[in-house]
């Protein structure tokens, strides 16, 4: 080789070195490189900057001889020449600083270590990084409640009325569900809100343009259920479409199929019913070619599931399929705070549907929040319509309302049960608990005043009757 190009390979040879020493430096994170024998060949820039130490003070001499003159507390690059493996220890430098160090070996093709490769990171910086991804998974959360409260508000815009807490917590719990495509098995009484509430999951999520199909699985006789949900082919039986008909499974592709009432279906039909869940597939009655289905399953009912299995009325293995997540909504009795905005709710539907302007007296008010609504909402609804149907006037009283409402009241005070009380001292009960809470919320008399829709000056007579608070700012 002629002289010129000896001199070309070690210039490009030196330019190779000051690049990798230029990339070496480039690194946040400390550098600390050794031969095989525990030898210190370099350091780079973010190490002497981390721990202090010059790189001239250590280049050249063995981590073992560092370590006994108390330049390191210990070396990682000696256990990672004892254990030929990869190895991380955390350690305080003598300038206070917390580091994490990580060695690793470099071998040659006979399996001798040439090289150990030492990267040092400041704890601070991981620290701070682990802040910083706290706040932001804080943030985050922050966010996503913010969204949930402002679907709240967007369904109660729908005439989907939410006031209790435990209300709200379930439809924010159904929300979250919406972003999730597990199967839901809800629970309690009839009338309580079940297929509301499945409502509220099916359009949280991303498959709200897709088909909410609901199949009441009491109302459907058992021999036309099987049918309706998976379909059958044409001339599978008498009577049958000459084409044949999709079932609820397959209308339901991509979206959401709601079955309410589960807990009536057949022993055999449960059976049909686990392999679609578990297959993700069906077969058509009278087919032979099984169909690929994406839906989800939510399934509702008003009994217990569980004491059914027991009982042998319902299959184990399909409860556990459909309670992957459940949900118990409460009946109305236990969420009264729900009672009366319900009622303001329907009154005004009814009140649009009839062409009237009916209100609710105080003493109507406290009979219908006490009474326990075996029936829940459906009950408390269909009576509300009654009511406008048959009330002459515009004000409704304790006259217009059922008799077995009255006969069977229990009023509750303060959540002590009382039997039946002379009705002004239920009266003045609720019309203190009322003023209390609106005094609670907003402070000041006028703003009470026009929430309550009454006078400035009733309002703090009757605080001062009832001895609500200090003297409101006007």
């Amino acid at each position: 080789m002629k002289i010129k190009e000896l001199e070309a390979e070690l210039a490009n040879r030196q330019q190779l070195i000051r690049e990798l020493d230029a990339i070496i430096d480039s690194v946040t994170d400390g550098i600390y490189i050794t031969d095989g024998n525990g030898i210190t060949l370099r350091t780079n820039k973010a190490f002497e900057e981390i721990t202090g130490i010059k790189s001239s003070e250590t280049t050249g001499k063995t981590v073992d001889e560092l370590v006994e003159t108390g330049v390191y507390n210990k070396s990682v690059s000696t256990m990672v020449l004892e254990t030929r493996c990869t190895t991380s220890v955390a350690e305080t430098l003598p300038n206070g600083k917390e580091i994490i160090l990580t060695g690793t070996p470099i071998f040659d093709e006979s399996g001798n270590i040439t090289r150990v490769v030492t990267t040092l990171r400041d704890m601070a910086d991981l620290k701070n990084l682990e802040t910083r991804l706290a706040q932001t998974e804080k943030r985050n959360e922050l966010y996503r409640m913010e969204v949930l409260n402002l679907r709240l508000q967007q369904m109660k815009m729908e005439h989907v009325i939410i006031s209790s807490q435990q209300m709200k917590d379930i439809m924010k719990f159904a929300l979250r569900l919406g972003e999730v495509d597990s199967t839901v098995l809800i629970t309690g009484e009839s009338g309580v809100g079940k297929e509301i509430i499945s409502r509220a999951i099916h359009n949280a999520g991303t498959s709200v343009n897709k088909p909410l199909i609901t199949a009441v699985c009491s109302a459907i006789p058992e021999n036309l259920l099987e049918s309706e949900l998976f379909g059958y082919e044409k001339g599978s039986f008498t009577g049958a479409d000459r084409g044949g008909k999709q079932g609820l499974f397959e209308v339901a592709e991509g979206g959401t199929l709601f079955l309410d009432e589960i807990g009536d279906i057949s022993l055999n039909l449960q059976v049909k019913l686990l392999r679609a869940i578990q297959e993700k597939e069906i077969t058509r009655i009278g087919g032979r070619k099984p169909i690929k289905i994406n839906v989800r399953i939510i399934s509702a009912t008003n009994k217990n599931l569980k004491k059914m299995v027991q009982e042998g009325t319902f299959r184990q293995d399909l409860y556990y399929r459909l309670n992957v997540v459940p949900i118990h909504i409460p009946p109305l009795r236990d969420r009264r705070d729900d009672i009366i905005p319900l009622i303001n709710h329907f009154i005004e539907v009814f009140n649009l549907k009839f062409n009237k302007q009916l209100r609710f007296s105080p003493e109507a008010l406290v009979l219908l929040e006490a009474y326990d609504w075996p029936g829940n909402t459906r009950e408390l609804e269909n009576t509300i319509e009654r009511i406008a149907v048959l009330s002459s006037g515009k004000l409704i009283t304790r006259e217009d309302l059922s008799d077995y409402i009255k006969e069977e009241l229990i009023i509750k005070s303060d959540g002590m049960s009382v039997q039946i009380q002379p009705l002004t001292e239920a009266v003045e009960a609720f019309e203190k608990k009322l003023i209390t809470n609106a005094w609670q919320k907003h402070r000041f008399t006028r703003k009470m005043a026009a929430v309550l829709e009454i006078s400035q000056s009733t309002i703090v007579r009757k605080m001062k009757y009832y001895g609500i608070g200090e003297q409101a700012d006007s």
